[in-house]
Protein backbone atom coordinates (compact mmCIF):
# COMPACT_ATOMS: atom_id res chain seq x y z
CA UNK A 1 0.00 0.00 0.00
CA UNK A 2 1.41 3.72 -0.83
CA UNK A 3 0.51 6.42 1.18
CA UNK A 4 -1.12 9.02 -1.49
CA UNK A 5 -0.39 11.98 0.36
CA UNK A 6 1.37 14.38 -2.63
CA UNK A 7 4.45 15.92 -2.24
CA UNK A 8 5.33 18.80 -4.60
CA UNK A 9 8.64 20.30 -4.76
CA UNK A 10 7.85 24.33 -4.96
CA UNK A 11 9.76 24.91 -7.89
CA UNK A 12 7.36 27.86 -8.94
CA UNK A 13 9.41 30.20 -6.89
CA UNK A 14 12.30 32.16 -8.98
CA UNK A 15 15.20 32.39 -6.27
CA UNK A 16 17.04 34.51 -8.91
CA UNK A 17 14.29 37.34 -8.41
CA UNK A 18 14.30 36.90 -5.12
CA UNK A 19 18.16 37.14 -4.70
CA UNK A 20 17.96 40.45 -7.10
CA UNK A 21 15.08 41.58 -5.56
CA UNK A 22 17.58 41.63 -2.20
CA UNK A 23 20.94 42.95 -3.61
CA UNK A 24 19.08 45.74 -5.01
CA UNK A 25 17.56 47.10 -1.95
CA UNK A 26 20.51 46.18 -0.44
CA UNK A 27 22.68 48.44 -2.40
CA UNK A 28 20.06 50.89 -2.87
CA UNK A 29 20.66 51.44 0.91
CA UNK A 30 24.47 51.39 0.41
CA UNK A 31 23.80 54.41 -1.63
CA UNK A 32 22.26 56.56 0.48
CA UNK A 33 25.03 56.00 2.74
CA UNK A 34 27.88 56.68 0.57
CA UNK A 35 26.06 60.11 -0.67
CA UNK A 36 26.52 61.35 2.79
CA UNK A 37 30.22 61.57 2.73
CA UNK A 38 30.00 62.40 -1.36
CA UNK A 39 27.87 65.70 0.01
CA UNK A 40 28.88 66.87 3.29
CA UNK A 41 27.43 69.98 2.30
CA UNK A 42 24.18 68.04 2.85
CA UNK A 43 23.29 67.17 6.22
CA UNK A 44 21.01 64.23 6.27
CA UNK A 45 19.06 65.31 9.00
CA UNK A 46 17.36 68.16 7.25
CA UNK A 47 17.92 67.96 3.93
CA UNK A 48 15.30 64.93 2.37
CA UNK A 49 16.89 61.92 0.30
CA UNK A 50 15.73 63.53 -3.02
CA UNK A 51 17.95 66.90 -2.45
CA UNK A 52 21.07 64.21 -3.32
CA UNK A 53 19.48 64.17 -6.79
CA UNK A 54 20.68 68.25 -7.32
CA UNK A 55 24.25 69.24 -8.06
CA UNK A 56 27.12 67.14 -7.82
CA UNK A 57 27.01 63.10 -7.90
CA UNK A 58 22.81 63.53 -8.75
CA UNK A 59 23.26 60.78 -11.33
CA UNK A 60 23.64 58.54 -8.59
CA UNK A 61 21.04 59.60 -6.54
CA UNK A 62 18.50 59.02 -9.57
CA UNK A 63 20.16 55.63 -9.78
CA UNK A 64 19.34 54.79 -6.64
CA UNK A 65 15.74 55.28 -7.24
CA UNK A 66 15.93 53.10 -9.96
CA UNK A 67 17.73 50.88 -8.55
CA UNK A 68 15.16 50.53 -6.11
CA UNK A 69 12.37 49.69 -8.69
CA UNK A 70 14.10 46.89 -9.68
CA UNK A 71 14.00 45.80 -6.69
CA UNK A 72 10.28 45.94 -6.13
CA UNK A 73 9.95 44.69 -9.81
CA UNK A 74 12.06 41.64 -9.06
CA UNK A 75 9.60 41.08 -5.82
CA UNK A 76 6.45 41.35 -7.95
CA UNK A 77 8.18 38.86 -10.77
CA UNK A 78 8.90 36.60 -7.24
CA UNK A 79 5.07 36.11 -6.31
CA UNK A 80 3.20 36.45 -9.47
CA UNK A 81 2.85 32.74 -9.72
CA UNK A 82 2.69 32.90 -5.53
CA UNK A 83 0.21 34.80 -5.16
CA UNK A 84 -2.82 33.25 -6.98
CA UNK A 85 -6.23 34.91 -4.64
CA UNK A 86 -8.24 38.25 -5.11
CA UNK A 87 -6.27 39.83 -1.87
CA UNK A 88 -2.98 38.59 -3.81
CA UNK A 89 -3.59 40.40 -7.14
CA UNK A 90 -4.68 43.58 -5.47
CA UNK A 91 -0.93 43.37 -3.35
CA UNK A 92 0.79 42.64 -6.53
CA UNK A 93 -0.78 45.66 -8.24
CA UNK A 94 -0.16 47.92 -5.30
CA UNK A 95 3.85 46.58 -5.38
CA UNK A 96 3.66 47.18 -9.08
CA UNK A 97 2.75 51.22 -8.33
CA UNK A 98 5.24 51.60 -5.84
CA UNK A 99 7.57 49.59 -8.32
CA UNK A 100 6.31 53.17 -10.96
CA UNK A 101 7.07 54.96 -8.36
CA UNK A 102 10.53 54.26 -7.20
CA UNK A 103 11.12 54.75 -11.04
CA UNK A 104 9.19 58.01 -11.54
CA UNK A 105 11.45 59.36 -8.69
CA UNK A 106 14.61 58.54 -10.25
CA UNK A 107 13.85 60.00 -13.74
CA UNK A 108 11.99 63.28 -12.70
CA UNK A 109 14.31 65.35 -10.66
CA UNK A 110 12.69 67.45 -7.61
CA UNK A 111 12.66 70.64 -7.61
CA UNK A 112 15.45 72.81 -4.83
CA UNK A 113 13.83 73.12 -1.61
CA UNK A 114 11.81 75.20 -0.05
CA UNK A 115 9.40 74.62 -2.88
CA UNK A 116 8.77 77.80 -4.59
CA UNK A 117 5.45 77.84 -6.24
CA UNK A 118 4.63 76.89 -9.38
CA UNK A 119 6.15 73.89 -9.01
CA UNK A 120 7.75 72.27 -12.29
CA UNK A 121 5.97 69.76 -13.82
CA UNK A 122 8.95 67.83 -13.57
CA UNK A 123 9.09 68.59 -9.76
CA UNK A 124 5.16 68.02 -9.80
CA UNK A 125 5.71 64.38 -11.02
CA UNK A 126 8.94 63.66 -8.68
CA UNK A 127 6.60 63.88 -5.74
CA UNK A 128 3.86 62.40 -6.64
CA UNK A 129 5.93 59.19 -7.71
CA UNK A 130 7.77 59.42 -4.52
CA UNK A 131 5.00 59.93 -2.50
CA UNK A 132 3.07 56.94 -3.94
CA UNK A 133 5.77 54.58 -3.20
CA UNK A 134 5.91 55.78 -0.07
CA UNK A 135 2.70 55.60 1.58
CA UNK A 136 1.62 52.33 -0.35
CA UNK A 137 4.44 50.02 -0.13
CA UNK A 138 3.31 49.44 3.55
CA UNK A 139 -0.04 48.37 2.68
CA UNK A 140 1.32 45.77 -0.21
CA UNK A 141 3.37 44.52 2.20
CA UNK A 142 0.76 43.84 5.25
CA UNK A 143 -1.48 41.83 1.77
CA UNK A 144 1.18 39.88 0.70
CA UNK A 145 2.21 38.65 4.30
CA UNK A 146 -1.02 37.89 5.01
CA UNK A 147 -1.70 35.97 1.74
CA UNK A 148 1.46 33.66 1.77
CA UNK A 149 1.16 33.29 5.28
CA UNK A 150 -2.51 31.94 5.68
CA UNK A 151 -2.97 31.13 1.39
CA UNK A 152 0.13 29.06 0.22
CA UNK A 153 1.32 25.89 1.66
CA UNK A 154 4.43 26.27 -0.34
CA UNK A 155 5.18 29.38 2.67
CA UNK A 156 4.30 27.30 5.32
CA UNK A 157 7.44 27.66 7.08
CA UNK A 158 7.75 30.59 7.22
CA UNK A 159 4.90 31.87 8.03
CA UNK A 160 5.78 33.17 11.08
CA UNK A 161 7.98 35.74 10.09
CA UNK A 162 6.45 36.48 6.87
CA UNK A 163 3.45 37.60 9.51
CA UNK A 164 6.12 39.85 11.52
CA UNK A 165 7.50 41.20 8.59
CA UNK A 166 4.82 42.59 7.24
CA UNK A 167 3.99 44.60 10.18
CA UNK A 168 7.76 46.50 9.81
CA UNK A 169 7.03 48.80 6.60
CA UNK A 170 3.90 50.37 8.50
CA UNK A 171 5.60 51.03 11.53
CA UNK A 172 8.44 52.83 9.40
CA UNK A 173 5.42 54.71 8.06
CA UNK A 174 3.81 55.45 10.97
CA UNK A 175 6.82 56.01 13.37
CA UNK A 176 7.82 58.98 10.08
CA UNK A 177 4.08 60.27 9.79
CA UNK A 178 3.80 60.67 13.16
CA UNK A 179 7.07 62.30 13.84
CA UNK A 180 6.28 65.07 10.52
CA UNK A 181 2.86 65.61 12.67
CA UNK A 182 4.30 66.23 15.71
CA UNK A 183 7.40 68.41 14.96
CA UNK A 184 7.36 69.44 11.86
CA UNK A 185 3.89 70.45 10.35
CA UNK A 186 3.49 73.04 13.23
CA UNK A 187 6.04 75.11 11.95
CA UNK A 188 4.46 75.95 9.03
CA UNK A 189 4.77 74.73 4.84
CA UNK A 190 8.02 76.13 4.72
CA UNK A 191 9.30 74.68 7.48
CA UNK A 192 13.16 73.81 6.08
CA UNK A 193 16.67 74.33 7.23
CA UNK A 194 18.77 73.05 10.17
CA UNK A 195 16.99 72.15 12.86
CA UNK A 196 13.83 71.02 11.20
CA UNK A 197 14.77 67.24 11.03
CA UNK A 198 13.06 66.17 7.70
CA UNK A 199 15.67 64.00 6.77
CA UNK A 200 15.83 60.90 9.13
CA UNK A 201 11.93 59.87 9.21
CA UNK A 202 11.44 58.78 5.84
CA UNK A 203 15.59 57.66 5.94
CA UNK A 204 13.76 55.31 8.78
CA UNK A 205 10.73 54.51 7.06
CA UNK A 206 12.52 53.29 3.71
CA UNK A 207 15.33 51.05 5.93
CA UNK A 208 11.95 49.39 7.20
CA UNK A 209 10.79 48.83 3.82
CA UNK A 210 14.63 47.34 2.80
CA UNK A 211 14.54 44.89 5.97
CA UNK A 212 10.74 43.74 5.04
CA UNK A 213 12.10 42.63 1.69
CA UNK A 214 14.95 40.82 2.46
CA UNK A 215 13.00 38.96 4.92
CA UNK A 216 10.91 38.13 1.90
CA UNK A 217 13.47 37.39 -0.22
CA UNK A 218 15.09 35.28 2.09
CA UNK A 219 12.57 32.96 3.23
CA UNK A 220 11.54 32.63 -0.21
CA UNK A 221 14.93 30.80 -0.89
CA UNK A 222 14.27 29.26 2.16
CA UNK A 223 11.03 27.67 1.41
CA UNK A 224 11.92 27.04 -2.17
CA UNK A 225 14.37 24.46 -0.87
CA UNK A 226 12.09 22.31 1.09
CA UNK A 227 8.72 20.39 0.10
CA UNK A 228 5.55 21.13 0.82
CA UNK A 229 3.08 18.26 1.83
CA UNK A 230 -0.40 19.21 0.59
CA UNK A 231 -3.01 17.64 3.22
CA UNK A 232 -1.38 18.64 5.92
CA UNK A 233 -2.18 21.39 8.48
CA UNK A 234 0.66 23.95 8.60
CA UNK A 235 1.66 22.69 12.55
CA UNK A 236 1.61 18.99 10.60
CA UNK A 237 4.03 20.37 7.87
CA UNK A 238 6.18 21.98 10.62
CA UNK A 239 7.00 18.37 11.93
CA UNK A 240 6.97 16.47 8.68
CA UNK A 241 8.33 18.68 6.34
CA UNK A 242 12.26 17.84 7.05
CA UNK A 243 11.40 14.01 5.96
CA UNK A 244 8.58 14.61 3.11
CA UNK A 245 10.36 12.75 0.82
CA UNK A 246 9.85 9.65 3.20
CA UNK A 247 6.20 10.50 2.94
CA UNK A 248 5.85 9.19 -0.90
CA UNK A 249 8.14 6.03 -0.38
CA UNK A 250 5.37 2.69 -0.25
CA UNK A 251 4.78 1.10 3.13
Amino acid sequence: MTNSTVVKTPSTISTNAAWVAMCAILTYQVLLGVLIFLRPDLDPSWHPISDWAIGPHGWIMSGAFLVSAVSYVSLFVMLRNQLRRPMGRFALVILLICAIGAAGAGIFTTDPMPFRPPLSTRGTLHILCGTSQLVLLPFAALLIGQSLARTNQVWARARRPLLWAAWLPLFGFVSFAVYTSLFVVPMGPHAYGPGVNIGWPPRFAFFTYMLWIVIVGSQAIRCSRLPSVEGYSQDEQRNHLPSAKALSQPQ
